[in-house]
C-alpha cells in the first residue's frame, strides 16, 4: 500500500468518525427533545387532570388545549381532546340552564341580576361568556329604555292619596276631553285605584256636555285589534245635571275585565261609542290614546 493511499484512508476514516460523532450528538439531542416532549406532554396532561378533578375547568381546559396544540402527536392528545369535549359540553349545559332561567324571569332587572350571579358562580367557556355578556348588554339597554319610559309616564300620572278610604288614585294629567262639532264635548278617562292592601282595579270615567241630553246608557271602546269593551252607564254610577252651560252627564264605572283593558292598550287605535237616545262615535285622539297606554303601563309596574 502506498503512503498516499494510507493517508487517504486515514482522512476518510477521520471523516467517518466525525459523521458518527455528529450522528450520535444528533441522536442524543433528539432523545433529549423526545424526553422533554414527553415530560411536557405528561406535565400538561397531568396538570389538566388534576385541575379537572378540582373542578377548575377553565384552567384545565387551558392545559388540555395547550397540549393538543403543541403536541398533537402525543399519546395524551386523544385523552386531552376527550376532556376538552367534556368541558365544553359542561359549559354549554350551564349556558343553556342560565338562558332558561333568564327567560323564566319576568322583569329586566331580575334578568340582569341573575346573569351577574351566574357568571360569578358558574363555569363558562370564553365564547359562551361573551354571548351571555352580549345578552346582558341588550337587557341593560332595554332596562334603560324602560326606566326612561317610566319616568316619562310618571311625569304625566297624578297620584292622589286618600287616607280616609285607604287607597291611592292614579290618573293622567293629559287633556282627555274631545270636542265633537261646535257644542258637544266627550270625555273618556281610564284610571286605577290601589288600596293600601295592594289590591288594584281599573275605573273608566265618561262625560258628555252639550245643550241637550244624550241620556247615554253605555260606552263602548273598540280596539283596532278586535278587542271590545262595553260599559253599562246606568244609575247610580250615571249622573247628570243642568246649568247655564247646558247639560252634563257623567258616569264612573269599575272595570273587572283587566285583560280587555290590557289588549286595548296594545291596539293602534280605539274607537269610542256613546249610545243613548242618539249614538256618537269617534276615535280617541293622540292625547287620549297616550294617556290610556300610560295608565295601563303604570298599573302593570306598580307593586
Amino acid at each position: 500500500m502506498s503512503y498516499q493511499k494510507f493517508e487517504d484512508l486515514q482522512l476518510e476514516n477521520s471523516k467517518l468518525n466525525q459523521e458518527i460523532l455528529l450522528s450520535r450528538q444528533q441522536n442524543e439531542a433528539l432523545a433529549q427533545e423526545l424526553k422533554q416532549f414527553r415530560e411536557l406532554s405528561d406535565f400538561y396532561y397531568q396538570s389538566g387532570m388534576q385541575l379537572y378533578t378540582e373542578k377548575k375547568y377553565g384552567e384545565a381546559l387551558e392545559k388540555f388545549q395547550t397540549l393538543v396544540d403543541r403536541y398533537p402527536t402525543s399519546p395524551h392528545a386523544a385523552g386531552a381532546n376527550e376532556k376538552i369535549a367534556d368541558i365544553r359540553n359542561l359549559a354549554l349545559n350551564h349556558y343553556q340552564k342560565i338562558i332558561q332561567s333568564v327567560e323564566g324571569t319576568r322583569d329586566l332587572r331580575g334578568r340582569i341580576d341573575l346573569i351577574d350571579r351566574e357568571m360569578k358562580a358558574t363555569f363558562l367557556t370564553k365564547d359562551l361568556a361573551d354571548k351571555l355578556l352580549t345578552l346582558r348588554e341588550s337587557l341593560r339597554q332595554d332596562l334603560e329604555g324602560e326606566l326612561e319610559s317610566q319616568r316619562e309616564i310618571s311625569r304625566n300620572i297624578l297620584i292622589e292619596d286618600d287616607p280616609i278610604k285607604s287607597w291611592k288614585v292614579y290618573r293622567s294629567t293629559r287633556t282627555l276631553t274631545q270636542p265633537i262639532g261646535e257644542d258637544r264635548k266627550f270625555f273618556v278617562e281610564l284610571y286605577f285605584i290601589q288600596r293600601y292592601t295592594g289590591k288594584k282595579f281599573y275605573k273608566v270615567k265618561t262625560r258628555y256636555q252639550a245643550p241637550e241630553y244624550l241620556s247615554y246608557e253605555s260606552v263602548t271602546l273598540q280596539g283596532q285589534n278586535g278587542t271590545k269593551l262595553t260599559i253599562d252607564t246606568i244609575y247610580p254610577q250615571k249622573q247628570s245635571m243642568v246649568d247655564s252651560d247646558g247639560v252634563t252627564e257623567w258616569s264612573d264605572n269599575e272595570i273587572a275585565e283587566d285583560d280587555k283593558i290590557t289588549r286595548l292598550a296594545k291596539s293602534n287605535s280605539i274607537t269610542v261609542t256613546f249610545k243613548g237616545g242618539n249614538r256618537y262615535t269617534f276615535e280617541m285622539n293622540e292625547q287620549q290614546l297616550t294617556a290610556f297606554r300610560e295608565v295601563v303601563r303604570k298599573y302593570q309596574i306598580i307593586r
